[in-house]
């Protein structure tokens, strides 16, 4: 009994909630709410009907969270600042939202030995004496920070130091990276198949017919390719034969396009999302980075590695939390989780090839064996 009237409870609480919206559930509808973890991303949609069925939940919903779509023709000294400025701001509100401490800027630091926590950017490293020397940067001032042994930074890394104030150096204790959270993993509706690195130009014409024979007949409604895709004309042939009933999603890679991060490749098909590297984009819920070269440190430092040229704003920041990370380039299968983040790696053609799988409804992922 008691069991039953939790359930009740339930219900009248999601029919409550969206009668605040101003529309209606069928019974189907609730009993597809109530199973749900959380039904804040429903209560955050648009809804044009009065009335909502279980199936308009199911509805495709995609949305473009990162995609870098232009680049400047020509730099002046002032976006150089502003360039550096931006991953400043970006970096320390996902670490102040992260790090509840009393965190004080460089030009406050005093000589009273008392502990703080500052944010910055690291300019320098260098070894001195048997100690290293960190050169720390805000935007009031430079300060330097002596450890007795070097710390787990890299330059150019924006991170959170826990150290000791006196004057015009400080201390070092911790260095505190902002992370991602631990939490359950986001689950939605769909399903998904990942891959990368085909080098149409290069592999044999039998593997790659034969994946996309198998494709074809697979009831899976999404690819992402994570670039290295060859030749793009031979891909969109490719495409057009087995995928026409099929939503695509494609970045560049290393071998597309030279610099850091690329822009979209230009295909002919508009039916072909194209989008930069990196790109992040929600679909049905689940939020999909696509990267071709990752590291799992990314995750860590919130940072999607060193940029090659100066935009109007840093745009490497990992300012959304994804659900899956989707990157190549190894030529190494993988699927690993990491703080409910699914990373996963087809391989290559040229090597060991494995498409992956993701039902994003049970979050499971499988490694197709072809």
């Amino acid at each position: 009994m008691p069991s039953k009237q939790l359930l009740i409870m339930d219900k009248k609480e999601v029919v409550e909630k969206f009668l605040g919206k101003g529309v209606l559930l069928t019974p189907g509808a609730v009993s597809f709410l109530e199973k749900q973890e959380s039904i804040e991303d429903f209560l955050k949609r648009d809804f044009q009907d009065l009335v909502l069925a279980e199936s308009m939940f199911d509805k495709e919903s995609i949305r473009v969270i990162k995609n870098l779509t232009e680049k400047p023709v020509e730099i002046e000294t002032k976006d150089f600042a502003h360039f550096f400025a931006s991953k400043y701001e970006k970096m320390k509100n996902i670490i102040t939202e992260r790090l509840q401490k009393d965190f004080v800027s460089l030009n406050r630091m005093d000589t009273s030995r008392k502990e703080v926590y500052v944010i910055g950017i690291v300019r320098d490293i260098r070894e001195k004496n048997g100690k290293f020397i960190i050169d720390f940067e805000d935007p009031t001032a430079t300060k330097p920070i002596l450890y007795d042994s070097r710390p787990d930074v890299d330059l150019d890394d924006a991170v959170a130091v826990r150290a000791v104030s006196a004057g015009d150096v400080l201390y070092g204790k911790e260095v505190l990276f902002p992370d991602i959270p631990l939490r359950k993993p986001v689950k939605g509706t769909g399903k998904a198949c990942f891959i990368s690195d085909l080098h149409l130009e290069e592999s044999a014409p039998a593997d790659i017919e034969r994946f996309f024979t198998w494709f074809s007949q697979q009831d899976i409604p999404y690819l992402f390719i994570a670039g290295d895709t060859g030749n793009t004309a031979e891909l969109e042939k490719l495409l057009a034969r087995y995928c026409f009933n099929k939503k695509i999603f494609i970045i560049p890679g290393n071998m597309d396009a030279p610099d850091y991060p690329q822009l979209a490749l230009d295909f002919k098909n508009r039916g072909i999302v194209s989008l930069s590297n990196p790109a992040m984009i929600e679909l049905n819920r689940i939020k999909i980075l696509i990267i071709h070269d990752f590291d799992i440190s990314m995750l860590k430092k919130r940072y999607l590695g060193k940029s090659d040229m100066i935009l109007k704003e840093d745009y490497l920041v990992l300012d959304s939390v994804p659900d899956i990370v989707h990157c190549g380039h190894t030529h190494q299968p993988q699927v690993i989780n990491h703080k409910s983040v699914t990373i996963v790696n087809s391989g290559s053609l040229l090597a060991d090839f494995r498409p992956v799988v993701i039902d994003f409804a049970t979050r499971e992922a499988e490694q197709a064996a072809l």
